[in-house]
């Protein structure tokens, strides 16, 4: 399969392989090890800074306590957040129909030839609320408007991401069935 010349000369490759990876003791094995250390450069007369002396222990104070203490009146809190809300928005409750967008309510009934007129919305499970004007509605913090015979008509505030604060009337319509 292999000629006579090819197997010597693998025999020979492998050889000087090993011999390269042997010990290496003749050459530069014995060398010295030299040690060079390092000294800190010397400051000039003009650039050193005097050196306080330390304070001693006034006769009120615990042996052990550090001469320096941490006062934070009057500094930020740095654990806090620089995007806070501002105090005067109170967290209020928003109810069951916050959890909806507006467009998944439906408008199943309304009573409006009253001086308060009530409109009967379902959500998407099927539950139903009775809204009147002034109630809240949807994700986006909507408030009911008006209530007319086939519709309500709800006020949405939207803030962008540079914080402006836009407005949206959205309206919602009693759905027409077909047949009787």
């Amino acid at each position: 399969m292999y000629s006579k010349a090819s197997k010597v000369l693998l025999a020979l490759v492998a050889g000087f392989g090993l011999m390269a990876c042997g010990d290496d003791t003749k050459s530069g094995g014995d060398a010295p090890v030299v040690k060079v250390e390092r000294k800190a450069p010397v400051p000039s007369p003009s650039s050193r800074v005097p050196v306080e002396e330390p304070v001693a222990a006034s006769p009120g104070s615990e042996e052990g306590d550090d001469s320096e203490s941490y006062v934070a009146e009057g500094k930020r809190d740095p654990f806090r957040s620089f995007h806070f809300k501002d105090p005067e928005e109170p967290v209020v409750s928003m109810g069951p129909l916050a959890d909806f967008d507006l467009s998944q309510l439906v408008v199943v009934g309304v009573v409006w030839n009253t001086t308060n007129p009530r409109a009967l919305v379902a959500d998407p499970a099927g539950r139903s609320f009775v809204l009147k004007e002034g109630s809240s509605i949807g994700k986006n913090r909507g408030q009911v408007v008006r209530i007319k015979q086939d519709m309500i008509l709800v006020k949405e505030k939207f803030v962008d991401f540079e914080g402006a604060v836009s407005t949206k009337d959205v309206e919602i319509r009693i759905e027409k069935r077909q047949g009787g």
